[in-house]
């Protein structure tokens, strides 16, 4: 599947390979911004004294 759209890149046109890999730079970005965020929701709310359900799902991320 990733040799497929590598073979898709390279028929584009600069312009739009341009955009494709952009879009995909973003998605990655933005990937990354929401795993950082849920690693400090989880840091900050985790006790280890509470039992509440809250912290229950935090501690199965």
């Amino acid at each position: 599947m990733i040799t497929n759209y590598i073979i898709y890149l390279n028929t584009l046109s600069n312009v739009e390979k341009d955009k494709q890999i952009s879009i995909i730079f973003i998605f990655f970005i933005i990937i990354l911004l929401i795993c950082v965020i849920l690693y400090l929701i989880k840091k900050k709310f985790l006790k280890e004294n509470k039992n509440t359900i809250f912290q229950k799902f935090l501690k199965k991320l």
